[in-house]
């Protein structure tokens, strides 16, 4: 399996609302003769990733009125991050989440860690 990757900042006019489009159903939690999954202590990467997905789009709310160059950056800086999660869902997430392979589970990994750098980067100029 080959690991793609996307270069998101040749359009940064994405549009939010696009990533929806392309992002798989939620599949069921079960697994074949067990009836429920099993618990888990850490939020499982779908749920880490929609969470992150959520706070981003808060952050774009948040900065929408704002008309300084700062946020202007920062909102297309958002809208590339999520863009991409929109890409690495569409061609990673093929089978559902539950059959993630290792190269996709690593991308959204490191795409959580980059979003929460950003994330953290943005609050601090905000305060």
């Amino acid at each position: 399996m080959t690991t793609n990757t996307f270069n998101t900042a040749a359009d940064p006019q994405i549009d939010i609302k696009s990533d929806a489009v392309v992002e798989p159903p939620i599949t069921s939690t079960t697994q074949p003769g067990l009836g429920v999954a099993p618990a888990i202590s850490e939020p499982d990467l779908e749920s880490r990733i929609r969470a992150r997905r959520a706070e981003l789009r808060a952050k774009l709310v948040e900065l929408k009125a704002d008309t300084r160059r700062e946020a202007i950056e920062t909102r297309d800086k958002l809208k590339m991050k999520l863009s991409e999660l929109a890409h690495i869902i569409k061609w990673g997430v093929v089978d559902g989440w539950a059959s993630l392979g290792g190269p996709v589970t690593h991308r959204l990994d490191q795409w959580l860690a980059e979003s929460e750098h950003q994330l953290v980067i943005k609050n601090e100029q905000s305060s």
